[in-house]
């Protein structure tokens, strides 16, 4: 599994290590319009994963489509 730094999703939107996104996701209600922090980013052949953590200390890996810049 590759780590990266930076990366560029399907719509075109530049993402980095501690940029600040908003979960868009509607698969889970309970986190959608949660803003966090970016902690990690990895890439595999299943797609781009972004970790991030919120200010409430939620830690977890979302797919990276599933979050904007906040």
């Amino acid at each position: 599994m590759e780590k990266a730094k930076v990366i560029i999703t399907k719509g075109g939107i530049e993402m980095a290590v501690n940029d600040k996104v908003e979960i868009i996701s509607s698969s889970n209600p309970e986190i959608y319009g949660m803003v966090a922090t970016i902690v990690d980013i990895k890439n595999d052949d299943l797609g781009t994963e972004l970790r991030i953590k919120s200010e409430n200390g939620l830690d977890i890996w979302i797919d990276a489509d599933d979050a904007v810049i906040y």
